[in-house]
């Protein structure tokens, strides 16, 4: 007699997206961090861990719910590794709905740097306790020092840049210039 057996593997990849727009700060200053939602309106849990740059700190007690999640409950907690978890849910099975998420405010160090944040390990859940796994995000963290110019400076129109002798300069290369009355330095 012949057996077979058939084994089902099932991977549940959701539509949903997590999304966090480059960030730029000055050393020792604050910013906020966004996280967007794009396609969460079926589902009514989320969860997902946040990797910082080592000279960012997260301020996870000022942590504020955005447009995205009516209803919804935040808990935060930090991980043996440094990195943050986050668990929103909803008792009242109330959907996400697309835009943002929440607003986490960062302080930066006194070190400048640019490096890249992680959004990983992004699991969902529907009305229905149907689970999802969700693709990561990445994106850039630059903390400039005051004497290095921003990357979005060096690509606005209006920035008038100048080299150490008065001269407009269209091409920034590494070295000094003068921006807003300013020496700085591009590295």
């Amino acid at each position: 007699m012949l057996t077979a057996t058939l084994l089902l593997v099932s991977v549940n990849i959701s539509a949903q997206t997590l999304s966090v727009k480059p960030i730029e700060v000055q050393t020792g200053e604050q910013t906020e961090m966004v996280i967007n939602l794009t396609g969460g309106t079926t589902m009514t849990a989320l969860q997902f861990n946040l990797q910082l740059p080592e000279v960012v700190t997260a301020a996870k007690g000022n942590a504020t719910l955005g447009d995205a999640t009516n209803g919804h409950t935040l808990s935060i907690q930090t991980l043996n590794s440094g990195d943050l978890l986050f668990v929103l849910y909803s008792l009242n099975q109330i959907a996400f709905e697309d835009g943002e998420l929440l607003r986490l405010p960062l302080t930066a160090g006194d070190e400048a740097m640019t490096g890249n944040g992680t959004i990983y390990s992004v699991r969902t859940a529907t009305v229905d306790a149907v689970s999802h796994t969700c693709a990561d995000a990445s994106f850039t963290v630059t903390v400039n020092d005051g004497t290095s110019i921003p990357s979005t400076l060096l690509h606005e129109e209006k920035a008038t840049i100048y080299d150490l002798q008065g001269r407009n300069v269209e091409h920034v290369e590494k070295g000094y210039y003068i921006k807003n009355g300013k020496k700085v330095l591009v590295k």
